[in-house]
């Protein structure tokens, strides 16, 4: 069965007058969180809003790895393929609702609800990268950032031979505080953060982590990247996927499966990456330079009735054509 090809680029508050989040300064912590989601009568994880738009591909390679998505080629367009059988049957559920919003068989506030109260069953031990598996019991890895801070730390220290007090020195902070770091005790600050990269030559991105929590936590995150960056839930040729409908990450995904197959974009220094790990250290997303590959997106021009083009804003591909019935949402549907 293949679904509709359009989407939709767009961060607008639901329709149905229910809160998408806001960024703030505190979040609620998981009780209240719990709570407002009870009294909408949604799932919290609909409610816990995540800022990634710093490092979009770096949150979106440690969803995917801990999770069960991989990046994929297609000349029509740039996906993401499902590695875990949950993933796999969450992006299928998601693939129905969406074609039928497209062919308008649902509303979009039915399809935000459908989202918004998304639950599934998943096996703990499916995922070992986020649960510890014991023969006695299986629980999560916490405190998650910090265990991942650390660890990062540490490889990238010793992989540059430092010691405690030469990071100490380099990062401008004290080997105590490095110390601390390291024994999964605290985070550090955004500017201490910078410094550190600075000190072992990697970008921040390789020393930030997002925690998911669940994989149902995960496909909530997918809602959001899917709403900013403008990709679907599709089922093409017998393959469930989470597709590009536009340029919006369509780049990233295009970098993160050069990267596995040896090709590395996306590198700001004028430096040698040995390997796929050390890219992930070191890719910048905001990085300008050239990609080999050509976007499958171009401009949608309008014509002026004196025959004159003029820049729609919206782009368009021969597999997903402008809609003029979505013309005020960018030409295609969101998801």
């Amino acid at each position: 069965m293949q679904y509709s090809h359009s989407s939709q680029f767009s961060t607008a508050t639901r329709p149905s007058g229910r809160p998408s989040g806001q960024q703030q300064k505190s979040t609620p912590k998981q009780g209240h969180l719990e709570a407002l989601a009870h009294a909408f009568g949604i799932r919290p994880e609909a409610l816990r809003i995540y800022d990634i738009d710093l490092m979009p591909l770096n949150a979106l390679i440690q969803l995917g790895e801990t999770y069960g998505l991989m990046p994929a080629y297609d000349e029509r367009f740039a996906y993401l393929r499902p590695t875990s059988d949950f993933m796999s049957e969450a992006l299928h559920k998601w693939a129905v609702q969406y074609h039928l919003l497209k062919e308008e068989d649902i509303d979009l506030n039915w399809y935000e609800e459908w989202k918004d109260e998304f639950n599934a069953e998943y096996s703990e031990r499916d995922f070992p990268l986020r649960y510890r598996v014991t023969p006695e019991e299986v629980e999560p890895i916490e405190p998650w950032m910090n265990i991942q801070f650390a660890a990062a730390l540490q490889r990238l220290r010793k992989k540059h031979d430092l010691t405690q007090d030469d990071l100490a020195l380099a990062a401008n902070t004290t080997k105590s505080t490095i110390r601390s770091y390291e024994q999964k005790k605290r985070l550090p600050k955004d500017s201490q953060l910078a410094d550190l990269a600075d000190a072992l030559g990697v970008t921040k991105g390789a020393l930030t982590f997002f925690d998911f929590g669940s994989p149902v936590q995960a496909v909530h995150v997918l809602f959001q990247i899917a709403n900013t960056y403008g990709m679907i839930p599709d089922e093409i040729d017998g393959q469930v996927m989470l597709r590009t409908a536009c340029r919006g990450m369509e780049r990233y995904i295009d970098q993160w499966e050069l990267a596995q197959n040896g090709t590395f974009e996306g590198v700001a220094w004028d430096v040698e990456v040995t390997d796929y790990q050390d890219w992930k250290d070191k890719y910048d997303f905001n990085y300008s330079g050239q990609s080999s590959r050509q976007s499958r997106y171009s401009i949608h021009w309008d014509k002026r009735p004196n025959g004159d083009l003029i820049d729609s804003g919206a782009l368009e591909s021969k597999y997903d054509p402008f809609d003029e019935h979505h013309r005020a949402q960018g030409g295609f549907l969101r998801a």
